[in-house]
């Protein structure tokens, strides 16, 4: 299962971070990726003739990039990607579909959240009891009673920090970016792919005699993420927990029954 995240902008060349929320994302690999067909052709016998036509009309043909590439397999639900990481072995290929029972065209709307409700702290309101010695004191908007200036003010400078986080997010829920990333790969918040290794790809074959046959062969060896508590960032060298930690996560409960997988 593969899930869809937000898109993140670089900051100080990491994406790393940590929320009472989601927890830590560390980056285990770095590297390129590679759009493949979906469907593999079938390879046809040509003449020269049709090669050479062939060659001319790649020419012609506009060049198509891998971002363009993943926005098409993201539209068509289906995906075939080459990973060229550090850690990853070569030529590892998976294979993403999206099926149909999860697919949805839109972004996610905005939770629906109860108003709280605001308590006044009592010793934040200054009462007036005596005589004022403020010469604006007996203007309409400072009447002898409740000084209120500086927490109006509060109250105004609050509201527009919730304005703008509120705007900042409905931007977020949007368009499926954090703020300096672009969705430019039309990426919808959380859906759910089936994934799998596409093997002959990869570089595994299978086998028709012997005792292996009909088993998949070759390719790369086994490999395993051992998870939170083992995997360090393959860019900063760092734990989970101590992401975390610089962001001063505390006390922070992970999802129960999750495990790496080492069998």
């Amino acid at each position: 299962m593969a899930i869809e995240t937000r898109v993140h902008n670089l900051w100080n060349n990491l994406v790393e971070s940590a929320s009472h929320s989601t927890g830590s994302l560390l980056i285990w690999d770095t590297g390129e990726y590679e759009v493949l067909p979906y469907r593999e052709t079938r390879k046809v016998r040509t003449t020269d003739d049709e090669l050479s036509d062939n060659d001319t009309q790649a020419e012609d043909a506009p060049r198509v990039s891998e971002s363009e590439k993943l926005f098409a397999g993201f539209q068509s639900r289906h995906l075939r990607l080459r990973l060229r990481g550090t850690r990853l072995p070569r030529n590892y290929t998976i294979s993403l579909r999206l099926p149909s029972g999860n697919d949805r065209s839109g972004q996610p709307e905005k939770p629906k959240r109860k108003r709280r409700k605001v308590h006044v702290n009592p010793s934040k309101v200054t009462r007036n009891t005596g005589a004022s010695t403020n010469s604006e004191a007996d203007t309409p908007e400072n009447e002898p009673g409740l000084s209120t200036n500086h927490t109006d003010a509060q109250a105004e400078d609050a509201a527009a920090v919730a304005s703008e986080a509120e705007d900042e997010d409905a931007a977020i829920r949007s368009n499926n970016a954090y703020t300096g990333a672009t969705n430019t790969i039309g990426s919808i918040h959380q859906r759910h792919w089936y994934l799998s290794l596409d093997r002959k790809n990869s570089g595994f074959r299978k086998a028709r005699s012997g005792i292996e046959e009909g088993r998949w062969i070759g390719g790369h060896d086994g490999f395993l993420v051992l998870g939170r508590d083992v995997e360090r960032s393959v860019v900063s060298g760092r734990l989970a927990d101590e992401a975390m930690s610089d962001e001063g996560v505390n006390r922070f409960q992970g999802r129960k029954m999750w495990r790496a997988i080492t069998e």
